[in-house]
């Protein structure tokens, strides 16, 4: 009883998380059609959603939660990490904040969604220290995402959806070193999560 009440924020915080999510989701497949599966933003906040019923999951039936978990949720928080940072800093500066962060369910993809993604996998969900190269695969999966779609772009079956994937219009270069910044922020926020998640096992 004791153990199950210590999962009771974990178990909050992710049903609120399943609710947003849901309603995002629904949104968004009326907005994007087929098509919203090629939005980065939707791809993890999707991913946080199946993260979120696995958490209330085991945490409701007192188990500790599956590495395969925390993975999972690695890579949709820093995901979300570099959602938001992305629409904060390089799209809303020119589509204007209102369309990044308060309309619609842009607040729960770009700031709601990633900062409860964050507090639950940092401070409320217990789980034993897993390897340091948990780091590596929000990284490998952006990366997986681009190399996808820039083939998509390539072969015209996609535009976009973000200028540095357009293949066909943008030089080499602005592409290499969208993916590397990209990539590093990854392993950064990953590594900081990290550190800040089993900081009193070092």
């Amino acid at each position: 009883m004791h153990q199950t009440a210590g999962r009771r924020p974990a178990v909050i915080v992710n049903t609120i998380l399943i609710v947003l999510e849901i309603i995002a989701f629904i949104h968004d497949c009326m907005v994007f059609g087929p098509g919203l599966f090629q939005w980065y933003t939707v791809d993890s906040n999707l991913l946080q959603l199946v993260v979120s019923a696995f958490v209330v999951y085991y945490c409701l039936k007192d188990i500790d939660l599956p590495g395969y978990v925390t993975t999972l949720h690695f890579i949709s928080a820093v995901g979300l990490t570099i959602t938001f940072l992305i629409a904060a800093f390089v799209l809303a500066p020119e589509g204007g904040i209102r369309y990044y962060f308060i309309e619609n369910v842009a607040p729960i993809n770009h700031l709601i969604g990633p900062a409860l993604s964050v507090i639950s996998l940092l401070f409320l969900e217990k789980v034993k220290k897993q390897p340091v190269q948990i780091i590596l695969w929000p990284a490998a999966v952006s990366l997986i995402y681009g190399m996808i779609c820039l083939l998509l772009n390539a072969v015209n079956l996609l535009e976009g959806p973000y200028f540095f994937l357009e293949v066909r219009k943008q030089p080499a270069g602005t592409i290499a070193a969208w993916f590397a910044i990209i990539a590093l922020l990854c392993l950064v926020f990953a590594f900081i999560y990290y550190r800040i998640k089993w900081r009193k096992n070092r």
